[in-house]
């Protein structure tokens, strides 16, 4: 039961997803021993009589109904979302309650009538009662017994709604078939009150039944769901709260007695505490939705001002070639606002542009998704420009700005256009390359890790991949200290790729002293190979180490790995690290300073 309870992702299904936490536990414990002890400390007085507040009847039994039918709404509304049916059978149960207080209304006597409306007698409302506080815990059961027997399936749309049609007919039936039993063949039916005394209640064994059957369903409710969920632990108060609402009507002897008053409570705070859960949930989702759009909003407010604080011109368009943003260079150059272009087709608004080459590079990129980069004349302006087209989820973002004086000046203009090519690589190598190091980062180092297991799919070659760990690094950094430490990491890196000859090798800092090298289309035996050549020339710079217990200079250990296609295809390239990171501690277990190899 918890793991199909647990698959339910829905957010509408929070309650039964959601765990319940301490808090929640000692709120709903504070709520069930506050009602425990009031209905003990009443037990004794409960045949007390009250002064008879005749609206008090109605009024609670409209609170009831309302408590109920909302309660039955709300919770036909998460099968709806899931096709879960216990949820189902639960939305029922509370509908089947809400219902069968209408006839227990228009037959309480001093209401509408001083003997009830459907029946002219008293014997017919306390047999509504009966059945009503017989059915809640009834289908209590069953829904409890669903819930261990249906494992969580999410049903079709036509399916949920025929078993709703027959839940809810199957209900309202039920209810009829009461109605005009108690109503229409009262004569068959024992007599349960004399003298407005409930005392027959008991003697004739329905009110012993129904109370067992209160307490069954309670029990058996906390056995099964030990009050996990959210839902489950108010629907505990609620059914316990139900239970006491039974014990203590049938010790109050009559209406409008003082434990017939506090029965009428434990009844309303029974129908309404899972109501008020889920009105306190919806809340907290609306706190959340609100929060989460403000973040949004402020997101993209500072997104904008980012975009308009930049010096290039920016314009956004969707996969229908119409505009969806536009910045303030953009619009200063163009010599219109976005306002007035907002979800037009750029063509339509700039026609001439049909006839560049611009046109065919956004048509290029849209199709291909990769960014394309052109420097053309904009005869309209009479302006040289440098258009930069990027593919983005929604469509195509170009970037452009004036670059008419660098093609004028032709020497400038190599110059500036050098540098502009080198800035864009380095901001390219930056957010993959090591900072200390100079080689690779681990961001590249998994991205091609992914990239050529992948190839070693499609291609079916080798892949092998070589782990490395300078040796005592830690005592190398106490020794010497860190800014020593950060030097000799440099230069075991530069080491490292002049020990690597294949070309299509990438050498990587992979965290802290330990270094990744991944060789395509080597295999195994070519690969213990540059191992050995990468330990050499590790060793051969000769950097004093006296704080290692293997050599008086730096050295490393390393770990090889291979694959190849008929070990790729179920596994992930992590399995491969962790191969050559395995190797890489059996190195250092057998003494450092050497090689170990996948057998």
């Amino acid at each position: 039961m918890r793991a199909s309870m647990h698959r339910i992702r829905d957010p509408l299904t929070s309650l039964f997803s959601i765990p319940t936490v301490p808090k929640q536990k000692r709120i709903a414990l504070v709520i069930g021993f506050v009602a425990l002890v009031s209905t003990l400390v009443v037990i004794p007085y409960a045949s007390t009589p009250l002064w008879g507040v005749t609206p008090f009847f109605p009024i609670f039994i409209a609170w009831n109904m309302f408590g109920d039918f909302m309660t039955s709404h709300l919770l036909y509304i998460q099968y709806r979302a899931t096709g879960y049916k216990p949820i189902l059978i639960l939305s029922g149960t509370f509908f089947f309650t809400g219902l069968i207080m209408i006839p227990h209304l228009l037959t309480f006597p001093g209401i509408f009538s001083d003997k009830g409306v459907l029946y002219a007698g008293t014997r017919a409302s306390v047999w509504f009662w009966g059945c009503w506080h017989a059915g809640f815990p009834a289908g209590i059961l069953l829904y409890t017994f669903s819930i261990q027997k249906e494992s969580y399936s999410r049903s079709e749309h036509k399916n949920k709604t025929a078993a709703s049609i027959v839940m809810f007919i199957v209900v309202v039936l039920v209810v009829g078939m009461i109605t005009y039993i108690l109503a229409g063949q009262h004569e068959w039916l024992p007599t349960l009150i004399s003298n407005s005394s409930h005392g027959l209640l008991l003697s004739t064994g329905i009110g012993p039944i129904v109370w067992v059957i209160s307490l069954v369903s309670c029990v058996y409710l906390y056995v099964v769901t030990r009050g996990r969920s959210l839902l489950h632990l108010w629907l505990l108060l609620s059914v316990f709260t139900f239970f006491l609402d039974v014990s203590i009507t049938l010790l109050a002897n009559d209406r409008y007695t003082l434990g017939w008053y506090a029965a009428c409570v434990n009844s309303l705070l029974s129908a309404t505490v899972v109501l008020f859960v889920f009105f306190y949930q919806m809340n907290q989702l609306n706190v959340k939705l609100h929060h989460s759009q403000r973040a949004l909003h402020n997101s993209q407010e500072q997104i904008a001002i980012i975009l308009d604080s930049i010096t290039d011109a920016f314009l956004a368009v969707d996969k229908q070639w119409c505009y969806t943003y536009m910045n303030k260079e953009a619009e200063k150059y163009l010599g219109f606002s976005f306002e007035v272009v907002k979800g037009r087709s750029i063509w339509d608004i700039n026609p001439h542009l049909k006839q560049t080459k611009l046109y065919e590079v956004c048509h290029q990129v849209m199709e291909r998704g990769e960014p394309a980069e052109i420097t053309e004349f904009d005869q309209l302006h009479g302006r040289w420009l440098e258009n930069r087209v990027f593919p983005s989820r929604n469509g195509v973002s170009v970037y452009f700005h004036d670059v008419t004086e660098r093609i004028v000046a032709e020497e400038q203009m190599k110059e500036a256009n050098k540098k502009l090519q080198m800035a864009n690589r380095l901001l390219t190598d930056f957010s993959y390359t090591d900072g200390l190091t100079g080689v690779y980062n681990r961001r590249y180092f998994d991205q091609m890790m992914n990239q050529e297991w992948e190839r070693v799919k499609l291609q079916k070659s080798p892949l092998s991949l070589i782990m490395l760990d300078v040796d005592y690094f830690k005592k190398y950094n106490d020794t010497y200290g860190h800014l020593a430490g950060d030097e000799c990491l440099r230069r075991v890196a530069q080491a490292v790729q002049n020990a690597v000859t294949p070309p299509l090798a990438v050498v990587a800092r992979y965290g802290g002293e330990e270094f990744g090298v991944i060789l395509p289309m080597t295999d195994l035996r070519q690969a213990e190979v540059i191992g050995e050549q990468i330990r050499l020339h590790v060793e051969s710079l000769s950097v004093p180490h006296a704080g290692s217990e293997v050599s008086l200079v730096v050295t490393c250990s390393l770990g090889a790995a291979s694959c190849s296609i008929e070990n790729v295809q179920d596994s992930e390239p992590n399995t491969l690290v962790a191969m050559a990171d395995q190797k890489l501690y059996r190195a250092k277990q057998s003494g450092r300073n050497r090689l170990v190899a996948v057998d």
